[in-house]
């Protein structure tokens, strides 16, 4: 006897309805689990526009770092780990002082706020960003 001919092969089959369902599941959780790096720059208060405020030559101490990351304040060699002491000793003498900060273009941004934040350590208060001078192209 015999039962129904012909056997049938059974294709073995993915359903893939879902699919569009679990991708879109998996964005949404790497999305919502994500940690964006947002750059933290310079925390520093600008004044608002207004009126030009004129300082005594006297209350400007020069700071000056140079291409190499060597720093002069008033036209003396200071070491970075010196900086504060000499910020501090300055400010004892004259209190009003407003340090100018002016670095070579070509110096390194890390150096720049290393100075920055020594002159801030040896509580300067006033500290003006200067801008660089243009070179003349050769």
């Amino acid at each position: 006897m015999r039962f129904g001919g012909r056997r049938r092969k059974m294709k073995a089959e993915i359903p893939t309805a879902s699919m569009a369902d679990i991708a879109f599941l998996l964005i949404v959780f790497f999305m919502l689990t994500s940690v964006f790096a947002t750059e933290k720059g310079l925390q520093i208060v600008l004044p608002e526009k207004g009126e030009v405020v004129k300082i005594k030559k006297g209350n400007i101490a020069q700071v000056y770092v140079n291409a190499k990351g060597q720093v002069r304040i008033e036209e003396e060699d200071v070491s970075l780990e010196n900086i504060k002491n000499k910020v501090e000793s300055m400010l004892a003498v004259n209190d009003s002082l407003v340090f100018s900060l002016k670095a070579d273009s070509r110096c390194k941004y890390e150096t720049i706020i290393k100075v920055f934040d020594q002159l801030k350590l040896g509580t300067a208060e006033r500290i003006a960003f200067a801008p660089p001078e243009k070179r003349e192209k050769p």
